[in-house]
């Protein structure tokens, strides 16, 4: 069950997120009645999420961590309406749920770093 953040803690939630899940493999997905679903990016590091509540636009940035992800990849959502973020049955995030004003949907899958073994 989606766990669904209040708008009034949206800047204060992305600092922590994006602290805490730094470097995570991230998937984003955009989800639209009139274009369908599209995939954005696919399994890139995850550099953070924050929330500008002057102009109500929430900023989604994979890629830009490493010599390997040079490039940064930055996803903005214009006035989003709910903020959610899925848990696995362990308690570990899985995914941000992002719904905008004109019902368009964004998710964010996540899942830890594979760690190279030598």
């Amino acid at each position: 069950m989606p766990e669904n953040i209040d708008p009034a803690r949206w800047e204060a939630f992305c600092d922590m997120f994006s602290k805490q899940h730094h470097g995570y493999e991230a998937r984003i997905e955009i989800l639209g009645s009139s274009f369908g679903d599209q995939e954005m990016a696919a399994w890139l590091p995850f550099s953070g999420l924050s929330y500008d509540p002057h102009h109500a636009q929430l900023f989604i940035t994979v890629g830009g961590i490493s010599s390997h992800y040079p490039a940064h990849l930055t996803h903005r959502i214009d006035r989003p309406q709910t903020l959610a973020v899925h848990n696995t049955p362990e308690g570990q995030v899985s995914a941000l749920h992002v719904v905008s004003e004109d019902k368009t949907e964004t998710l964010v899958h996540l899942m830890p770093q594979k760690q190279l073994t030598a």
